[in-house]
């Protein structure tokens, strides 16, 4: 709690709590416990709690509940203590208190007042504390009172909501809403409570943004959503690359007024449409969920609805049936005239393959991509998140180890994409740390998290070790090799150890600020690069590794590509260049087409095979040092690999 904040007790709450200590004589109780708490917040109007529960269960339910409770339970009484805890500075020392006390109130007459509570009340006012004095509410009403019931779980709350047969979290949802509701919050349905999450809620103002980077996107994004019509983007990425932090950066915004002025005030949903969805299994509940849900987005124009795993709306609700409205047709008619603001996110496959394919949703959307961040742009990028992740786990690591482990994260999980799978690897390795007594991360706590591949890569035989360092070795000479033609491929690490997918990785990544003439000389080198592993390999043994095998099947289907789609040809220039349609307004492969495709696929291939052939053959002494590098180090950085490379070169120009 800040130290400088003061909270003062209501009218209302004074009066509530009056009447509490009027009241627990006739429950034999000497102090306000939880169960005569709720007893009074039932009847407070101030709270919404009747109302709440009266459109669920009768008043009889609600009285049988609590006496039910009363008969049951051995509630706690205020013990022989006259301990003073105050909402104050003294917090944390207070909530460790093991014995029932008087609390203090400041009232708005400037008087003190006075009133016994039980341990199990005194965590609700502690807490109840903490969240007005975040939220800079200088008064408590009984609303915040019934809210703080929920935050900290109170178990009486819990059995009365039991014995009541009531959904406990759907109700601790709309409570805690409700206390901190201002006139700019968003009274959400109590329909939709379960379903709708206000993510401003979520945002600490007074901490700095977590979410570094990605301006351009956020820009794009605030632009489109100042649209008069289709105000509405569509977010598309791999997964892992940021795109739900784009919305946790406009909401940040928003909460901390660095927004375009037309968002201040404005509120972020995030809906859930799997629980929308979830237990509507007779005809029409779906239905009505949907329209609540639209009936909602039409009467607040003030929000920002986010909708994560965008394909999930398309048939949501309707069951297959004929003629039923789905979540996705419902939402188009307030997508076009721009009567609410929608942000969805999807991967690249979910969106070609779903979303896109209805056209009349799809048009009513703007997509924004979001790329995965270079090996260059992941620090500037997370290093707030560190910052989180280290206070968190209360252990430190240095801008030179983040470094570490992003080229560790890239060598174990290459197929995964950052930021996401070097700020996994990051939060482990914190907790290696913290386990074994370190107070700052080390390449120890990083490489403890891949041990298993250690182990594997030890239990191999000297000759399997050779052969993937071998292949990899092929690569990364085949790849410096043909930098001139490949300008946009980056090598960053070679490694030899196995991971979750394969045996051994060359991490290259795609240079973002360099673009490539690609003419058929550049497909051929990108054929030649895939190849030069399997070219490799042959000059320590003649069979193949399945990781060989793997980069012809790979190195086959970018073939395909380049002689069907890019109209490439392979074998001699007074053939004819030509592309094969294969869709279903154009059906052109057949039989002999195919066997057409296939040789020339074929001759694609050999072309390169022999590039990579003569690359391997005029660099067999850099070959041998790297694969020596590499049997020693296991993982070899793309410094310590530079280096090698202009020592063979200049020895080469030499010679």
């Amino acid at each position: 709690m800040d130290d400088n904040f003061e909270i003062v007790i209501s009218k209302r709450s004074v009066d509530l709590l009056d009447y509490c200590v009027y009241m627990l004589p006739s429950f034999s109780f000497d102090a306000i416990n939880a169960i005569a708490l709720l007893n009074q917040l039932i009847d407070e109007a101030d709270s919404g709690f009747l109302d709440y529960l009266d459109s669920k269960v009768s008043e009889d339910e609600i009285d049988n509940a609590i006496y039910s409770i009363i008969a049951e339970k051995n509630l706690p009484t205020k013990k022989e203590s006259s301990s003073k805890k105050e909402i104050s500075k003294e917090t944390e020392e207070s909530e460790k208190s093991d014995h029932d006390s008087d609390i203090f109130f400041m009232g708005e007459d400037g008087k003190v007042h006075k009133y016994p509570i039980s341990d199990d009340v005194l965590k609700v006012f502690l807490e109840m504390g903490r969240t007005l004095s975040r939220n800079k509410i200088e008064k408590f009403e009984p609303k915040h009172v019934l809210a703080a019931m929920f935050e900290v779980n109170n178990p009486t709350l819990m059995d009365f909501f039991n014995l009541l047969q009531i959904s406990y979290d759907k109700a601790k949802s709309y409570f805690i809403r409700k206390q901190l509701k201002t006139e700019n919050a968003f009274n959400i349905p109590d329909s939709l409570t379960g379903f709708l999450e206000l993510l401003n809620e979520k945002v600490d103002a007074k901490k700095q943004c977590e979410i570094l980077g990605r301006d351009k996107e956020v820009e794009k994004i605030w632009n489109i959503s100042l649209k008069r019509n289709k105000r509405n983007t569509i977010i598309v990425g791999e997964a892992g690359v940021g795109k739900s932090a784009l919305i946790d950066k406009i909401t940040y915004d928003i909460v901390a007024g660095k927004c375009p002025k037309e968002f201040k005030g404005f509120g972020v949903v995030s809906l859930d449409v799997n629980s929308l969805i979830a237990g509507t299994t007779y005809r029409g509940q779906a239905e009505e969920r949907i329209k609540d849900l639209i009936d909602f987005l039409k009467e607040t124009n003030n929000i920002i609805l986010f909708i994560d795993e965008a394909h999930t709306i398309m048939g949501a609700g309707s069951c297959g049936r004929e003629g039923e409205m789905d979540l996705s047709n419902a939402l188009k008619p307030i997508l076009a005239r721009g009567e609410t603001i929608v942000i969805c996110a999807t991967t690249y496959k979910e969106y070609y393959n779903y979303f896109a394919q209805d056209t009349a949703l799809s048009r009513r959307f703007e997509l924004v991509e979001v790329l995965e961040p270079s090996s260059n742009e992941i620090w500037p990028m997370i290093k707030n998140k560190v910052k989180a992740l280290s206070n968190f786990h209360h252990v430190k690591i240095s801008k030179q180890m983040v470094e570490y482990a992003i080229m560790i994260a890239n060598c174990f999980a290459f197929q995964k994409k950052n930021p996401d799978k070097t700020l996994d690897l990051i939060d482990r390795s914190m907790v290696v740390a913290k386990r074994q007594g370190k107070e700052e991360i080390d390449k120890e706590c990083i490489i403890a998290n891949f041990n298993i591949y250690y182990e594997l890569y030890n239990g191999m035989n000297e000759d399997s070790r050779k052969e993937i360092a071998y292949h990899e070795a092929g690569h990364y000479i085949a790849f410096k090799e043909l930098s001139d033609s490949l300008v946009d491929v980056k090598t960053l690490a070679v490694s030899i150890l196995p991971a979750e997918n394969y045996l051994g990785v060359t991490c290259t990544e795609k240079c973002k600020d360099k673009m490539p003439f690609e003419n058929k000389d550049y497909f051929i080198n990108l054929l030649a690069a895939d190849l030069a592993g399997r070219v490799a390999e042959k000059v320590f043994r003649k069979e193949h590794t399945a990781g060989a095998n793997a980069d012809l099947r790979y190195a086959t289907m970018q073939a395909y590509k380049v002689v069907t789609e890019l109209g490439f040809e392979s074998d001699t220039d007074d053939v004819e260049d030509e592309i094969f349609l294969n869709t279903p307004d154009y059906p052109m492969l057949n039989e002999k087409s195919v066997d057409i495709i296939n040789g020339k696929v074929s001759k694609l291939k050999k072309i390169a095979k022999r590039k990579a052939e003569k690359i391997i053959t005029e660099n067999l002494d850099f070959l041998e040092a790297m694969v020596k590098l590499l049997l020693k180090k296991g993982i070899v950085t793309e410094k310590e690999l530079d280096k090698l490379w202009i020592k063979f070169k200049k020895k080469k120009q030499n010679a």
